[in-house]
């Protein structure tokens, strides 16, 4: 249920957004608040329990986003969220959106996980090479995986491609065992 719930307010955003064309600022206000909100527990607290008033909630909401320099756009929905209890699933909204943005703009998200931390000119290899794949821009985002033994996986979406080392000695394996 969350999913469907984040896909409805990710969607309705992207809407918004979409004649000013601003995904990527509207995004970054989302990710600074979400970084905020998840860094004080007390915060978290005060604005999902029920016990405080909304007005009271909806002036602190106010209060923490101004620093944060959020757009009318940003504030108005992350108002919207705080009226409606959604900031339990806050990440998800913002997952949401961001695919939906990503799609209109027609850019292709790429999980990278390594072994090790990549040199930059590795990142820009891969990059070049996932545009050329997906035929799109592509956006990656690098994690380490210490279960990688070396090489590295990339998802984008639910198609994964694994050339890491597991990967190949488990498809070494796979043809042993069936010879």
């Amino acid at each position: 249920m969350p999913a469907v719930i984040a896909n409805r307010y990710g969607r309705a955003l992207a809407d918004v957004v979409a004649p000013a064309g601003n995904y990527r600022q509207v995004l970054g206000e989302l990710e600074d608040f979400a970084r905020v909100y998840h860094q004080n527990e007390e915060l978290r607290g005060f604005c999902e329990t029920p016990a405080v008033p909304m007005a009271n909630k909806l002036t602190v909401l106010a209060a923490i986003a101004g620093p944060l320099a959020c757009s009318r756009v940003t504030l108005n929905f992350l108002r919207v969220l705080m009226s409606h209890y959604r900031f339990p699933v806050l990440d998800e909204i913002i997952q949401a959106y961001r695919a939906v943005s990503y799609a209109r703009m027609g850019i292709v998200q790429v999980r990278v996980s390594s072994a090790t931390e990549l040199s930059p000119p590795e990142r820009a290899a891969l990059q070049a090479r996932f545009d050329e794949l997906t035929r799109q821009k592509s956006e990656l985002e690098f994690r380490i995986d210490g279960n990688l033994i070396g090489g590295l996986v990339a998802q984008i979406g639910s198609t994964v491609y694994d050339g890491s080392i597991r990967g190949h000695l488990d498809r070494i394996r796979e043809q042993l065992m069936e010879k």
